[in-house]
């Protein structure tokens, strides 16, 4: 999400010639199970194999120059966990930069004022304090790469790595900096910028391991700018980095030649890379394999477009998951996992550790062309129809629609890497939010913010149980969600100011906490503090 520049606490806010012999390869190794957190279907399973929603929040700070998640300047970070966990809350989208992990400074007492614990620490002793408490009360983390350099917001170019006159992050640092925070989850001591001198707890308090998985990247977009957009000069989806995707739309990710000198693009190779060396480094030392979260972009050409030429169907940055399917003229690429590789080859395939998420936001963020006086909920209601809007971009994801064989494409090549072909996969919502005013959640007309906030709700209520009020016209499983954010410090805030109550109730009691899911879901009742306690779950409009 685009955040507020301010940083004190009160900011709101393969090639053809090589293609046989590398089949041989990968048809002579064998898939890995999963024994850890893993995904079936739609679904992501524990370790014991039983269903879990992702049903929480987003806890920012520790990418930005702060170094450490807001707030601690107000409460101490056991308060902040045991309220999300109070407010029905179970998952934790957890964000950091590259800079913040390979500097690992100390925060300044600003930051962490009322944290005593805190003051003195490492940035990454900050974090692991965080981590091991949040997993003592049955907490469980989502560890997301949002920046490279420390600052708020997506990163400038769009890309996940940034390579310049004053910054130095390239790709490799990116992958390996992967590498090196699935270590630190398993208690392995870190060494860049300084030594960590606390041991991450592997395991929470119900036995599982505390940290689910990993998203690779924050929002991967196009830059645009008042003279237009360019999408081949931000994260794309299938273009193939040099390897033509229309006749291989499968290669091995690491047999391309950006790599070395930082001019990848294709953000779809990329998250490969990325999610093929944390698996891999998982797998070498026998360790449960984590789930590997890839965001969409924010530009995919259309039918009738071209990725040099558009024209473009334009969405919310990290939103777009267009490229999985492609269409009629662009093929379309899903993300192949597995574990390790290198040019010349690929590590066993791995078929139940991928998932997706979008992002999604209301007009407050951006009034988007889709909101208008015929915005509407249900599917076919008007053409902007949210319902239809959602499963065209992410939804489909959820709804078993992926990779149909679209005029004019073979059929997908799972076998280039010797991979399960897949129809479904897990979604997650890993940010949405809205205001604290009444306008923000409750609705106001067609294209309103609170209409969006509401059908949203409603939309990923019915994933759940579908009712007359709440049917989007389709039926979908169980989606997986983090709002953005807990911090009392941010425009769509869930905390005060002061980081010790509710910033509007309602908020939760009345809308978020009807989609919340697990044990520690808030009960349904009429009092304070219970799902219902400031009124029933709006219907949509």
């Amino acid at each position: 999400m685009l955040q507020p520049s301010s940083l004190a606490p009160q900011y709101p806010g393969l090639h053809s010639t090589a293609l046989f012999v590398f089949c041989l390869l990968i048809f002579a190794t064998s898939p890995l199970s999963a024994t850890g957190w893993h995904t079936s279907g739609t679904q992501i399973d524990n370790p014991s194999g039983a269903a879990y929603v992702v049903s929480g929040v987003n806890w920012y700070g520790a990418e930005t120059t702060a170094y450490t998640p807001s707030g601690l300047w107000a409460q101490d970070y056991t308060f902040i966990l045991n309220e999300i966990k109070a407010n029905g809350f179970s998952t934790i989208r957890l964000p950091y930069s590259n800079q913040m992990w390979e500097s690992d400074p100390v925060p300044s007492n600003h930051f962490v004022g009322l944290c005593p614990s805190c003051k003195g620490k490492h940035a990454r002793d900050i974090l692991a304090n965080i981590v091991n408490y949040a997993g003592s009360i049955g907490l469980h983390i989502i560890i997301d790469n949002h920046r490279s350099e420390a600052g708020n917001s997506t990163e400038a170019n769009g890309l996940w790595y940034i390579v310049s006159n004053s910054s130095n992050y390239p790709e490799s640092s990116w992958t390996s900096d992967w590498v090196h925070v699935i270590d630190w989850v398993h208690g392995i001591q870190q060494t860049q910028g300084a030594t960590d001198t606390i041991t991450v707890n592997y395991l929470a308090s119900d036995g599982f391991p505390v940290v689910i998985g990993y998203d690779l990247r924050n929002e991967p977009h196009t830059v645009c700018s008042r003279r237009g957009c360019n999408y081949l000069g931000g994260s794309t989806w299938g273009t193939g980095d040099g390897i033509n995707p229309a006749s291989n739309p499968n290669p091995n990710p690491f047999a391309v030649t950006c790599i070395a000198n930082s001019t990848c693009h294709d953000w779809r190779l990329a998250a490969e890379r990325a999610g093929d060396s944390i698996l891999g480094e998982a797998a070498s030392h026998g360790w449960d394999l984590p789930i590997i979260f890839v965001e969409g972009i924010s530009q995919y050409p259309t039918a009738t477009g071209t990725p040099a030429n558009g024209p473009y169907d334009f969405y919310w940055d990290g939103g777009q998951l267009l490229g999985i399917n492609g269409n009629a003229g662009n093929s379309g690429a899903p993300v192949v996992l597995n574990a390790g590789g290198n040019s010349s080859s690929l590590g066993p395939s791995i078929s139940s550790q991928i998932a997706y998420s979008a992002h999604d936001y209301g007009p407050s963020l951006f009034a988007q062309p889709w909101f208008t006086t015929d915005t509407c909920y249900v599917s076919g209601c008007s053409p902007h129809s949210l319902a239809d809007l959602w499963s065209t971009h992410w939804a489909f994801v959820n709804l078993g629609q992926i990779n149909p064989v679209w005029p004019g494409h073979a059929s997908y090549p799972w076998s280039n890497t010797g991979a399960t072909a897949y129809s479904s996969a897990p979604i997650w919502l890993g940010e949405f939010g809205t205001g604290n005013s009444s306008s923000d959640i409750f609705s106001t007309g067609a294209g309103s913010q609170g209409q969006w906030f509401i059908d949203l709700v409603n939309f990923v209520n019915s994933s759940y149980t579908v009712t007359t009020a709440n049917n989007p016209g389709f039926t979908m499983q169980p989606l997986n969600w983090t709002y953005w954010s807990i911090n009392g410090n941010d425009s769509f805030a869930i905390l005060n100011s002061n980081w010790n109550a509710l910033a509007l109730p309602a908020k939760v009691d009345s809308l978020l906490c009807f989609d919340e899911q697990g044990p520690f879901a808030l009960p349904h009742g009429s009092g304070s503090g219970q799902c219902g306690g400031t009124g029933p779950l709006p219907n949509p409009q």
